[in-house]
């Protein structure tokens, strides 16, 4: 993995500035990830405002990208300067070649492409900075908008694991999507 730090990572879509979620942008986060429309298929949903600020100081408690770390990258507006979602990554600490994603989208601005363009800038970003080899999302398989999402940016289905994720008091199914750098060049 290429040497990246935390304060380095600011992406440029058409619509969106995608930043490292700040301390400021914790009251905004909290209220629509416990939207429950969003908070049905998320596995962190905060119970407080002070929970994610705790979770930005956490990230930045270094200037490097540590693997295991999820570090959330908010969506903001460059209409409103609203921030609209998060998109979250972790590097895997193996082989520091792989990344997990996963995005919360507040309801007011769903069906509106922002999910797609912000998904296209973080993996291209994630491909091109980090060099990463394969980049794959875990997904609730009801979870059907989100399917919809990584399949139009490119990412396949790789397999579904039976009851393998304990999730919110029970056991769910785990649908594997992924993409690989050479995929995702040639898309």
């Amino acid at each position: 993995m290429q040497k990246i730090y935390i304060d380095q990572i600011q992406i440029n879509t058409e619509r969106l500035i995608l930043r490292l979620m700040q301390t400021k942008d914790a009251q905004r986060v909290c209220t629509y990830r416990n939207q429950p429309e969003v908070a049905q298929f998320q596995e962190w949903t905060p119970n407080s405002v002070k929970e994610v600020e705790d979770h930005v100081v956490v990230m930045n408690q270094t200037d490097d990208i540590i693997p295991e770390c999820f570090y959330q990258i908010v969506m903001e507006s460059k209409v409103t300067g609203t921030v609209i979602g998060d998109m979250a990554f972790s590097i895997d600490a193996e082989q520091q070649s792989q990344a997990e994603l996963g995005i919360a989208l507040d309801t007011a601005y769903q069906k509106q492409g922002y999910a797609l363009e912000a998904t296209k800038a973080l993996v291209d970003w994630l491909f091109q900075q980090l060099k990463l080899h394969r980049i794959h999302v875990s997904i609730d398989p009801h979870n059907q908008a989100s399917i919809n999402l990584f399949t139009r940016a490119g990412f396949r289905q790789e397999g579904l694991l039976k009851q393998a994720v304990f999730f919110k008091g029970q056991w769910a199914d785990d649908l594997i999507m992924a993409v690989l750098r050479e995929e995702y060049q040639q898309g």
